[in-house]
């Protein structure tokens, strides 16, 4: 039966096998290797102007591409105009659909796959979300080639919503490149 004592006969033994593996942590914390390809600058958004929409609350997703993230808990519908003009996102208040004939939605790079459960309009109407928010990587967000090869510091950005009496409202926004350190 053991006593309960712990021995300290093996301490040392373990601690010296323990050794090489402290030893490599200060020789891997010199840096970041170089990485060949890096950008030497980014983009970043940000909204300049947004409508007075009650209920309306649009963000920048700050990513290496920019986003845009759009939440509406307003009373009557509103519409995101794609980058044809054409109805390409309604949010009613309660839920996010899609206009899955819009050349907007079908160009997305993140668009999600849908249930195939339809809209209450018509059947080009899709559910997107039972959320009130959807957030997408808008080509409108994308810096331009003029703005990387002609060294442009700001490019200006716009996106259109239209309310359910017609009238029509912009997001306003620029992009701005920064060099990186």
């Amino acid at each position: 039966m053991k006593s309960g004592r712990i021995s300290t006969g093996r301490l040392p033994l373990a601690l010296f096998g323990l050794l090489p593996l402290m030893a490599s942590a200060p020789a891997g914390a010199h840096g970041a290797p170089d990485a060949e390809g890096a950008p030497s600058e980014i983009v970043q958004a940000r909204i300049t102007v947004q409508p007075n929409i009650q209920g309306l609350n649009a963000m920048i997703l700050d990513a290496p591409r920019p986003g845009i993230l759009l939440s509406y808990r307003g009373e009557t519908p509103i519409t995101v105009l794609g980058t044809q003009d054409e109805a390409f996102l309604r949010f009613t208040g309660k839920t996010v659909m899609v206009n899955t004939d819009s050349p907007s939605w079908r160009s997305l790079p993140n668009a999600p796959a849908l249930s195939g459960t339809p809209g209450e309009e018509s059947d080009r109407w899709a559910i997107l979300s039972q959320s009130a928010s959807f957030g997408w990587l808008d080509p409108r967000l994308e810096a331009t080639e003029s703005m990387h090869h002609q060294g442009k510091e700001l490019q200006g950005w716009s996106i259109t919503l239209q309310t359910a009496s017609g009238e029509t409202a912009t997001i306003d926004g620029e992009l701005r490149r920064k060099p990186l350190p």
